[in-house]
């Protein structure tokens, strides 16, 4: 293994506060290394200029440059969104509710309440996140997993979902983030600083409510330290821990290999570079970050600091990564040049296996719906949307659904008594989505279900 060289330096007492902080997060925060953030916002940044912008001026033609620097924010703001209760000071049933429940009606009711350029680039944030773990998760991770992790490929077969092994899945999906990090595929953090990252309340809250009947609030409480902590986790937690990984690691990695799919990933990528100018943001590695890549090379990789000890890739898991990067552009791209279309590109798929959500397919799902209607029949007389029980009323619908929560029986008799009582519960109206048939077909034949779906 590669040791970083130990270097002379002068720990100021910014820099051991810095460290501190971060130390404390990655021991006592949940795991938050998704697929993965950072590849996240690259996925907004390969497709601005070309996709969302254009968007963005089509929708709203007066924009001024201080206007569209400003959208950018909120779409790197959007293309996270949905692990945001992942990150420190969250709620992680905000985001099990997301990734589980009705995931492309939240993207289609953020894309629907949307009444400014900001609240639509944030809203294509989080539609470009639904595409990322859609196609990321079938297409790469779930699969890089069991190569990476031959024990659970045995176990599992060759495709091994999050809910087999969480932390695996977490440690391979970060090895991509520091991998493409160490070969530069990223824009600099000060880059990203720069544009910013923000969150429209009004509209999260409205598209929550809308599709979940529950109050953004109910769910993180005050809002500044979940923002804030969103923001510090997307902007320097998670970076500076790549950053200290690529430092460790960064002689182990595989290199690019010539095949067109990474000749594909690299045009665009330097394409990026080039209009962004991200060369005069780079920055070398300062004292924080050799410090940090220090101490997580000393402590144990035991319980929150494991999700932190990167697996791979390999060659092999690397092509994986990239072909599935070029197809989540791909399909955005797609969409958004069909973008009255919409409604019928963003089914409800669970964002962990991008299989269509259905009863008894996921344990995570039915936990998350149980919890859900639990929730929302805590008091019976508060009104809920109508499409939402419905959805939940169809949900448990089929009596030989193999629902996982069948296996508790005080619990499925819980969820019996709560859906007697969902009955009564009034509701609000909202206007039906129109599928439209003649929505052009997405590249790849992204209607079918991903190999490996249950």
């Amino acid at each position: 293994m590669y040791r970083p060289q130990a270097k002379a330096v002068c720990l100021t007492r910014s820099h051991s506060k810095a460290l501190f902080v971060v130390l404390l997060l990655l021991l006592f925060s949940r795991p938050a290394f998704s697929y993965s953030v950072q590849t996240h916002e690259q996925l907004v940044d390969l497709t601005w200029k070309q996709s969302i912008r254009p968007l963005l001026l089509k929708r709203y033609p007066n924009l001024t440059e201080a206007q569209i620097k400003e959208a950018h924010a909120y779409a790197y703001g959007g293309c996270a969104i949905q692990d945001l209760g992942y990150y420190p000071f969250g709620n992680t049933f905000l985001s099990d509710l997301t990734h589980y429940v009705r995931p492309g009606d939240f993207v289609l009711s953020l894309i629907h309440n949307a009444h400014t350029a900001d609240e639509l680039a944030f809203a294509i944030g989080a539609l470009s996140h639904y595409y990322g773990d859609t196609i990321g998760h079938s297409e790469a991770i779930n699969q890089a997993v069991p190569i990476e992790f031959p024990k659970l490929g045995k176990k599992y077969g060759p495709f091994v979902t999050y809910e087999q092994g969480e932390h695996a899945h977490v440690r391979t999906e970060f090895a991509f983030d520091v991998n493409e990090l160490s070969k530069r595929h990223f824009a600099p953090s000060a880059y990203l600083k720069h544009v910013g990252l923000a969150v429209p309340i009004p509209l999260l809250r409205r598209s929550l409510f809308q599709t979940y009947g529950i109050d953004l609030y109910q769910i993180i409480g005050h809002r500044r330290p979940v923002l804030r902590g969103y923001q510090f986790a997307v902007r320097s937690f998670l970076p500076r821990i790549a950053y200290a990984e690529v430092i460790l690691h960064k002689h182990s990695f595989p290199p690019e290999a010539n095949t067109p799919d990474f000749d594909k990933l690299y045009k665009d990528l330097s394409q990026s570079d080039f209009e962004n100018g991200w060369d005069q943001y780079r920055k070398k590695p300062g004292i924080g970050t050799h410090l940090l890549a220090g101490v997580l090379f000393i402590l144990p990789p035991i319980g929150p600091l494991s999700d932190a000890a990167i697996r791979g890739p390999n060659a092999q898991t690397q092509e994986l990564y990239v072909k599935s990067f070029n197809r989540s552009a791909t399909v955005l791209r797609h969409v958004l040049a069909n973008f009255d279309y919409v409604t019928s590109y963003v089914p409800n798929r669970d964002l962990d296996t991008g299989a269509k959500v259905k009863p008894g397919a996921y344990r995570l799902t039915d936990e998350t719906y149980a919890k859900l209607l639990a929730t929302i029949t805590r008091d019976p007389t508060k009104p809920v949307p109508s499409g939402l029980k419905t959805n939940i009323a169809d949900y448990y619908a089929d009596p030989a659904a193999p629902i996982s929560t069948k296996k508790k029986p005080e619990q499925w008799a819980r969820v019996q008594a709560e859906l007697a009582l969902l009955k009564t519960v009034p509701t609000t109206q909202e206007p039906p989505a129109e599928l439209n048939p003649e929505a052009p077909p997405i590249p790849g034949d992204g209607t079918v279900d991903p190999p490996g779906a249950n």
